[in-house]
């Protein structure tokens, strides 16, 4: 018996009933106890005014979710920073910075260079100071701010600062992390939180159909009967090659692959493969984060060729991680997607 990333979440979905994954969930519900204890207390804490909350004299928007993996919140930082480009405003993006590597990046910061090279970002657990520092360095000799709108990424559990725009993302393929708090479920928080958000945005919409939309919106209306509802899907636009060529999505389309991710929700990143009209030879799943060695990259070609793969495809998250340029024309490529908004003058 295997336990990897997937059999992880076979086992805290219920899927795997054998003995020894009851026995896992079974201690995981005791790890879960502490846990959900420790969060409802610092939520009671800010919510009765027991801690402190700093506020700037900047707008602050907040964009986070209630699970732990992907929700589509990096492509959505990149949409609402852009919009805010389009109106003229210059925004800066602020991050915990998880599982950065020596150079202070993580996958999500570089990610984020690269659809914004000219939006600055900065890393810190002290995200209060990590602001303040980086409206110094943007401001000028004059003492004119330079900066408009900070989006505070991955900020929903953040409560230390206050937010002018409180934005919660769910993913329809799995809204509530099995509905159990982290490690026993994917929950970071009970629903119950999602009360503090002002917008819920319900990303990868287009993979559920109406009765699904409705029933997951009557429950966030009771939780936050005031809440603006947004739908968002995700439109796969192009590729991007290793050699830095690019290519429409098209190209895949009826051809053999190799799909690698290292994310939070691997198996929508195939279904976005698949939908795409590649035929999916072979799946390689990697740990949320991971940080892609030579000797990776080096396997994924190797298994490329042996299943017979024409190109090996990956999300522009573990792009930005790949290294090894060695086979700069091997056809290692990134999907690259658009993101599109059901209100976007809600924002």
């Amino acid at each position: 018996m295997t336990f990897d990333h997937q059999a992880y979440f076979d086992i805290i979905s219920g899927k795997r009933t054998d003995v020894f994954s009851r026995f896992v969930r079974a201690c995981l519900s005791v790890l879960e106890l502490p846990c959900s204890l420790a969060i409802r207390v610092r939520n009671f804490m800010y919510d009765k005014g027991l801690r402190r909350i700093e506020k700037l004299d900047i707008p602050v928007v907040s964009v986070g979710n209630l699970t732990v993996g992907g929700t589509g919140k990096t492509p959505f930082v990149a949409w609402l920073a852009k919009k805010y480009l389009d109106e003229g405003k210059f925004p800066a993006i602020v991050s915990r910075g998880y599982h950065a590597d020596e150079t202070g990046w993580n996958d999500e910061a570089k990610e984020l260079k690269m659809l914004l090279p000219d939006v600055p970002q900065a890393f810190s657990k002290k995200r209060f100071t990590a602001i303040q520092q980086l409206l110094e360095q943007h401001t000028g000799e004059n003492g004119t701010r330079k900066i408009d709108v900070i989006l505070l990424d991955d900020g929903f559990q953040h409560r230390k600062i206050f937010r002018e725009k409180n934005i919660l993302l769910i993913d329809a393929t799995n809204p509530f992390g099995y509905n159990r708090i982290t490690p026993r479920g994917l929950l970071r928080e009970p629903i119950s939180g999602m009360k503090r958000a002002d917008t819920v945005i319900l990303s990868r919409s287009d993979t559920v159909d109406v009765a699904e939309k409705n029933r997951l919106c009557g429950i966030v209306q009771h939780f936050a009967p005031d809440v603006n509802w947004v739908e968002m899907t995700h439109t796969p636009s192009s590729l991007l090659f290793l050699s830095g060529k690019k290519q429409n999505i098209d190209a895949i389309a009826g051809k053999l692959v190799l799909a690698f991710c290292g994310l939070g929700n691997p198996n929508a990143f195939f279904r976005t493969i698949t939908d795409c009209g590649a035929l999916v030879k072979k799946t390689m799943v990697f740990p949320d984060h991971h940080q892609y060695t030579n000797a990776d990259t080096t396997r994924i070609f190797g298994l490329m060729r042996k299943a017979g793969a024409e190109y090996a495809v990956c999300s522009l998250k573990d792009f930005v991680k790949i290294n090894d340029r060695q086979e700069a024309e091997t056809d290692l490529c990134a999907v690259i997607i658009s993101t599109n908004i059901s209100e976007p003058s809600v924002f």
